[in-house]
């Protein structure tokens, strides 16, 4: 298991799933750690690149959207989006539907920094399973898609629920 500083210690889930817990944050980690020098060179920051990839996945998508998808306040996500568009990144349109709505898109350039970063995530992940065998990789996606059909069930029942 990946050790946990004290301070952070946190009671373990029941089974291996403290493990697989523990081992999917440091993948995270050592790709987004290994990802910094790319976003630097494309003039994004981490959270900048993660609302550039909402404004993008998202249909009329919105600053209050973004900051939901962020999990983070209106104001921090304003922010990140008010840069975005200062680097020619993001636009911002009001909606034809609704005046009052102020919807966000990306522009060509926000399109290709989206796309290089993205492709760098992917000769990543590619170097670092390129021996692995093809069964544990297709066992992998397996895996990792049932837990996201799951996390996204939940979300959506707790969504209805509020």
């Amino acid at each position: 298991m990946v050790a946990v500083p004290a301070e952070l210690a946190r009671p373990a889930p029941p089974g291996g799933v403290g493990e697989m817990v523990d081992l999917v944050h440091e993948v995270m980690r050592s790709s987004l750690h290994r990802l910094h020098p790319t976003l630097a060179q494309e003039g994004v920051t981490m959270g900048q690149f993660w609302a550039l990839h909402l404004v993008s996945s998202l249909e009329a998508a919105s600053v209050s959207s973004v900051a939901r998808g962020l999990g983070v306040s209106p104001p921090t996500a304003c922010a990140n989006v008010d840069q975005l568009e200062a680097a020619g990144l993001v636009t911002r349109e009001r909606s034809a539907r609704d005046r009052r709505a102020v919807v966000l898109s990306l522009t060509p350039r926000g399109r290709k920094v989206e796309a290089r970063v993205w492709g760098q995530i992917g000769r990543l992940m590619s170097n670092a399973a390129r021996e692995l065998p093809p069964a544990d990789i297709a066992t992998t996606v397996r895996v990792f898609r049932a837990i996201q059909r799951r996390l996204a069930s939940d979300a959506t029942a707790r969504a209805g629920a509020a």
